[in-house]
């Protein structure tokens, strides 16, 4: 029996599972969250809004081989699940994505009857999301996505060669039919205990200015941050084939082994292209805080903004108990869904 509405149930009741680390898809245990940290833990990894929800399932099932199952779930008779996006009108359908390699999954967000219009990003645009997968075969991967006219960005149309590390490895970037990125990377070499095509999912923001989001994300929401991100040339080729230097900074979100990416460029054309959630081409992700107030107002003291409707945080029935929740829109235009964590009892 459903307790809670798919779009946030992954949260609620994710086990503690095992994640990745940024650099490699070799399994590793998830941190436990500061006592501080305002942000606890993390549902699904990546959640594009579309325009149509057959195709987008299309694209990821029988393009990229994850597993869909069950029907689509209909927000028709929850206004309060409306509410939470600040869309009282509008028809939401959703279907989730997953492969058993990893934890969370794609939430896959059908927006209707809301003015939604396709929004158009290049990979350095602020406001690009990427779904990065590593592949345990690229070649049957992209046989899949031709057969179903997925759109490849990579120039040539081929996959590129590149070094993760000391193994070779060959990489690819197509577009969803809605206009996320999803790259696919082969490494050569790897031992891995599962016999899915899919190993291994990330996800990258496009931002502004890394400097900020590393001042949000880890400074004041309490993330880890994994690494010191430096600006680097791009290669030669590049799977996006972008040109100018780029940098990235890695968090870890603790207990759900998912790790977010922000990244930025220089020596670059690049514009910021806003978007509104009902707009296909925007992105959702989940965030479980131990403080939903705090929270808010840490993404507007960055400049975010709270799109649910009335501004504020909201009550979602689920089950015999209810929820605290609101959509911020964050400085960089994606859409976090903040949940309060449930009080330990």
């Amino acid at each position: 029996m459903r307790l809670v509405p798919v779009l946030v149930a992954a949260i609620v009741f994710a086990p503690r599972t095992l994640g990745a680390q940024p650099a490699t898809p070799i399994p590793a245990v998830p941190s436990d969250p500061a006592p501080t940290a305002l942000v606890v833990g993390s549902g699904n990894y990546f959640s594009p809004i579309v325009a149509n929800l057959d195709a987008a399932v299309a694209f990821y099932r029988e393009g990229l081989g994850l597993d869909v199952q069950g029907a689509p779930g209909d927000a028709g008779a929850n206004p309060a699940l409306r509410a939470m996006f600040g869309l009282p009108d509008a028809t939401l359908r959703w279907q989730i994505a997953r492969t058993p390699a990893a934890p969370g999954g794609v939430e896959i967000v059908e927006i209707s009857a809301a003015g939604g219009k396709p929004l158009e990003r290049r990979i350095q645009d602020t406001g690009a999301v990427t779904l990065r997968l590593t592949v345990r075969d690229l070649d049957a991967a992209l046989a899949r996505l031709k057969r179903i006219g997925a759109s490849i960005v990579t120039p040539g149309g081929a996959p590129i060669p590149l070094m993760v590390g000391p193994r070779p490895a060959r990489s690819i970037a197509v577009k969803d039919p809605a206009g996320h990125f999803v790259e696919l990377l082969q490494i050569d070499g790897l031992e891995v205990p599962t016999t899915t095509n899919v190993i291994n999912l990330r996800v990258t923001l496009t931002v502004d200015d890394v400097e900020q989001a590393v001042r949000l994300y880890g400074g004041a929401l309490g993330l880890k941050a994994l690494n010191a991100p430096a600006f680097r040339a791009d290669p030669p080729v590049s799977a996006f084939g972008h040109g100018g230097e780029f940098r990235v900074a890695i968090f870890d979100v603790p207990t759900s082994g998912l790790t977010l990416e922000f990244m930025d460029f220089r020596g670059i054309d690049r514009r910021s292209v806003k978007g509104r959630i009902q707009d296909a081409g925007s992105t959702r992700i989940q965030l479980r805080v131990r403080d939903i107030d705090e929270a808010i107002a840490t993404f507007k003291r960055f400049g975010g903004e709270v799109v649910s409707t009335g501004g504020t945080a909201l009550d979602l029935p689920a089950g015999n108990s209810t929820l605290k929740v609101a959509i911020v829109r964050d400085p960089n235009n994606w859409f976090v869904v903040l949940i309060e964590a449930p009080q330990a009892q």
